[in-house]
């Protein structure tokens, strides 16, 4: 929609307070609110400079999400009650701070991300407006269901709904909805529009999707900090290596292991190890590896030949926009099934993080840099990623969203 025809309205955002779900939604505010349009963005203190730079304005909540002890392990006794309670609560953690911002000044719109979104959801069907989900994995619908994908790869036992740690978590939301005025409202059926950050010809079953799903592809900076970090002199090709900003307990180790590996050999080896890891962690490194606890993937990855990831749907797409094949290590349930779609569609290899030794790490690289089916596949997938139109697409998805809910 042209500048000149935009009418602003006001847009409220909420999203899961980590990385992967915060990124790529801020180009597309700055690009909304570069429009002329008004965006409120619920966030915590650790995303609120970001936020703040998009020029949306910040509505600060308090996490109350288990960062610090996590939920433990997928397979272990009571994670997935853990993990529902602990998402529940985090969902109607921006609750009393959205009603008192939003009172006599409610949004036209409500952007939210797929997990933790009980605020969002009951408020903007009190305000009877519109919803569009963040969606930072991919897209489900009654041909394909991300959780039921995921749920195929945790072994653990499902939650335990005779806990009386559930029955307690019930009163006590029971509690806050009635404080709030929101004891009646009903969320099921909400249905409402997609924003999705990948292309459509990534998306499983992406042929089923409705014009309800826009598939924009990464929304992320690809300018990179100037001067952040330059390729090596001595010519040898790069192989980033890079584990993602969530915590595993294996991060350390296979981080090492990776050292071993590409010790002495013909590659240059950028390990991004994230705030999980120090590097003093890994010993004395070779000439031909470093380390850093973070550099911005536009920096790297327009000069790297292999992209060694855990197969975070963000570092996809980024890997997938520079041309970039990927041999995957995934650790979480979710990174498996993008590992499984990176390797049906011939975009890369899948190595098993604790299993692989350094030969077979070594060896996945090699191949995978010298394989000209994967080549051919990457070049065409990028072509897509590139053209499934990024912040400037959603931009326009929100805009056309916004002109049918308010006819």
């Amino acid at each position: 929609m042209p500048d000149d025809a935009v009418v602003s309205r006001h847009i409220a955002v909420f999203s899961f307070p980590a990385y992967a779900h915060v990124a790529p939604v801020l180009p597309v505010v700055a690009e909304l609110v570069r429009r002329g349009h008004r965006v409120t963005f619920a966030v915590v203190d650790e995303f609120a400079a970001e936020v703040a730079a998009t020029g949306a304005e910040v509505l600060p909540y308090t996490s109350t999400f288990p960062w610090a002890t996590g939920l433990g392990d997928s397979g272990s006794d009571g994670y997935a009650l853990r993990a529902m309670l602990a998402f529940m609560a985090e969902g109607l953690a921006p609750l009393p701070s959205a009603v008192r911002r939003f009172a006599g000044d409610p949004p036209d719109l409500v952007v939210h991300d797929l997990a933790a979104s009980e605020t969002a959801r009951l408020l903007a069907r009190k305000w009877s407006v519109p919803t569009v989900q963040s969606c930072p994995e991919f897209a489900s619908n009654e041909h394909f269901a991300m959780n039921a994908a995921q749920a195929a790869e945790d072994a653990g036992p499902p939650p335990d709904l005779d806990d009386p740690g559930l029955a307690a978590f019930v009163e006590e939301a029971e509690r806050l909805l009635a404080e709030h005025g929101l004891s009646d409202v009903d969320t099921s059926g909400d249905a409402g529009y997609h924003l999705v950050y990948l292309p459509k010809a990534f998306q499983i079953r992406g042929e089923t999707f409705d014009d309800r799903f826009a598939f924009v592809g990464p929304c992320f900076d690809r300018s990179g900090p100037a001067g952040e970090w330059a390729p090596p002199a001595d010519g040898l090709p790069v192989v980033l290596i890079s584990l993602g900003t969530s915590r595993s307990r294996e991060q350390t180790g296979f981080f090492r292991k990776c050292v071993r590996a590409f010790t002495g050999q013909p590659w240059h080896v950028v390990l991004t190890l994230g705030r999980w890891v120090d590097p003093a962690e890994l010993g004395p490194l070779p000439p031909n590896v470093e380390a850093h606890p973070f550099v911005a993937h536009a920096a790297l990855l327009p000069h790297t030949k292999v992209f060694v990831t855990h197969g975070g749907l963000g570092s996809t797409m980024e890997s997938l926009h520079y041309g970039v094949p990927m041999v995957v290590t995934p650790s979480q349930s979710d990174q498996v099934v993008t590992a499984a779609r990176i390797a049906e569609l011939d975009l890369g290899r899948v190595v098993s993080r604790t299993g692989v030794t350094e030969r077979e790490l070594l060896d996945a690289v090699t191949e995978t840099a010298a394989d000209p089916v994967v080549g051919r596949r990457v070049r065409w997938m990028s072509e897509q990623v590139r053209q499934a139109g990024g912040e400037t697409r959603a931009a326009d998805a929100v805009e056309s969203w916004l002109e049918g809910a308010v006819r």
